[in-house]
């Protein structure tokens, strides 16, 4: 069955939806945006990580060499000799971790080999002897004249060798006491171990590196991209150009090698990917959160009608009750008078004498029944004022044993038919503060029940005592009493508590629910305890005021 909402639900629904797609697009775009924040600090990490590795290495090399130069320099250049350099060497490799360089050899001024050695298991060409403008040609021994004028390190651009490695050359001038040049110094290192430590370190699995020389051509560790004849039979697999990743995705940090400048970059080798993940779940909270107010929308809609037709029945109740009391109020005023008339006669053809007994007989009853009418009326009004609030509530000092005695006055007549004695007990003296006509009511229809449920010559007992903060009045009969389920059902409006008094004495059951809403608004409490066959104890307290 489709309901039809009213237009102010589908619009409070469209902006609720509205306001939640916006919150979660904010949410996934936060979360978005933390998470490539994130993955630029891990790429900025693992760059400046393989940036380091590259520096310490190459710093490796360099101590190495600076051994060499510090020996060239305490001896001035006069003892250069291929066996000293080769010790020399061999002392300083047990403390750094690094290969041995690929080569090393010493060149006088005419750029003419004096030795050439390797301290590996490669076989180097003996090039004693040989010009080094055969192997560089005339534009490199300009850059070697250059080199043997200053002490300084100088390093070239990474290159091809003939083996098949990519060599880091790195050299310096042999100068005498007057500065004079004697010669110069050159190594060259196989690239190859020197990347090989920043692999070792670095997160190969994620990331891409990239290496450059300052002149701006790439170098792996297989070849150097230089535009020179390559000897290398192996490729690196790690070369960037494999990965086909666009240069803006690089992160860049510059190394620093005396004269030349070499530049690490990396990047990810898988680019980050919008999130299938994060979309789908996205969009299942969004479908239960639009769900779930819908379900409240629906749910106040119910509600909200719910709440009218309840307000409307309410209403209609009200107005019900309203008349019903109305009605009460008014049968009851209406019949009270007539009543209490035939009263008034009854009592004038009392004093009458009649021939027959059974006439008197008759007048009596028609007394009792007039009065127990008047005693019912009486109650009915006081419930339907209740019930509309015209009694109000007006508590004054009592004379509680005053009002007492009265009430035993009221009944005096039916004491006398049956019998019965009413003894006062009170150990208390002083005064309660309470409404008085609601309490003289409560006293009047507790003692009626007592005389009506009493057999003939009993006896009433009427006490009254106190706490340190109640006063209790209590009124005991010996006359029939009732079963506990019928007790309890004596202060319910929707159970049947009607009981004939030992006389057949008619009662509606009224008279104790009102006592038990006058004790409530005296803040008291009216409690009954009988037993069957032996009699009942009614009770009520009283706050006592201070």
């Amino acid at each position: 069955m489709s309901v039809k909402f009213p237009k102010k639900y589908y619009l409070v629904f469209t902006i609720l939806a509205l306001v939640t797609a916006l919150a979660l697009y904010w949410v996934t775009s936060s979360i978005t945006r933390q998470r490539e924040e994130t993955r630029y600090i891990q790429l900025d990490r693992a760059n400046k990580r393989a940036a380091f590795e590259l520096q310490s290495s190459l710093n490796t090399y360099a101590a190495l060499v600076s051994g060499i130069k510090a020996y060239v320099e305490i001896t001035d250049g006069q003892y250069l000799k291929e066996e000293d350099i080769k010790y020399l060497l061999d002392m300083q490799l047990r403390d750094l971790s690094i290969p041995p360089p690929f080569s090393i050899s010493y060149l006088d001024t005419n750029h003419i080999f004096q030795f050439d050695f390797t301290m590996r298991e490669t076989a180097l060409e003996n090039l004693e002897g040989t010009s080094l403008e055969k192997i560089i040609g005339k534009s490199g021994i300009t850059r070697m004249d250059t080199l043997m004028r200053s002490r300084n390190f100088y390093a070239s651009n990474p290159t091809n060798l003939i083996e098949g490695f990519v060599g880091l050359p790195l050299g310096f001038g042999i100068l005498d006491n007057t500065n004079k040049p004697i010669g110069y110094i050159t190594t060259v290192a196989e690239f190859a171990p020197i990347v090989d430590r920043v692999y070792k370190n670095v997160n190969k699995a994620d990331f891409v590196y990239r290496f450059q020389a300052g002149n701006g051509n790439y170098f792996d560790r297989a070849k150097s991209y230089n535009g020179q004849k390559c000897y290398a039979k192996t490729e690196d697999p790690e070369y960037f150009k494999n990965f086909n990743i666009p240069d803006e995705l690089y992160v860049s940090t510059t190394v620093n090698f005396y004269n030349k400048k070499f530049i690490v970059s990396t990047a990810y080798k898988r680019p980050q990917e919008a999130s299938m993940t994060m979309f789908v779940t996205s969009l299942i909270w969004y479908l239960a959160i639009l769900g779930f107010m819908l379900f409240l929308i629906i749910q106040f809609y119910v509600y909200e009608r719910k709440d009218k037709m309840i307000a409307a029945q309410n209403k209609r109740l009200s107005e019900l009750v309203a008349t019903k009391n109305k009605f009460f109020s008014i049968v009851a005023h209406d019949l009270r008078s007539p009543l209490s008339s035939v009263i008034n006669f009854l009592d004038v053809l009392k004093e009458e004498e009649f021939k027959s007994k059974q006439t008197a007989a008759i007048i009596d009853s028609l007394e009792d029944s007039s009065r127990n009418s008047i005693s019912l009326l009486d109650n009915l009004l006081k419930w339907s004022r209740l019930e509309t609030g015209q009694i109000k509530f007006e508590p004054i000092p009592l004379d509680i044993l005053a009002i007492t005695k009265d009430q035993i006055k009221v009944y005096s007549n039916n004491l006398q038919q049956k019998g019965i004695n009413v003894r006062l007990e009170s150990s208390f003296k002083g005064k309660v503060t309470g409404d008085k006509n609601m309490i003289a009511t409560v006293i009047r229809n507790l003692l009626s029940n007592a005389i009506k449920f009493s057999k003939d010559n009993d006896i009433i007992v009427i006490e009254f005592s106190k706490t340190e903060k109640d006063f209790t009045f209590s009124i005991e009969d010996n006359g029939v009493g009732m079963t506990d389920v019928y007790r309890k059902k004596l202060f319910s409006l929707t159970e049947t508590t009607i009981q004939k008094g030992t006389r057949n004495e008619k009662g509606s059951g009224l008279g104790l629910i009102l006592c038990n809403e006058f004790i409530k608004t005296h803040n008291g409490y009216l409690s009954i305890e009988s037993e069957q066959g032996k009699g009942t104890i009614a009770t009520f307290t009283l706050p006592l005021t201070t």
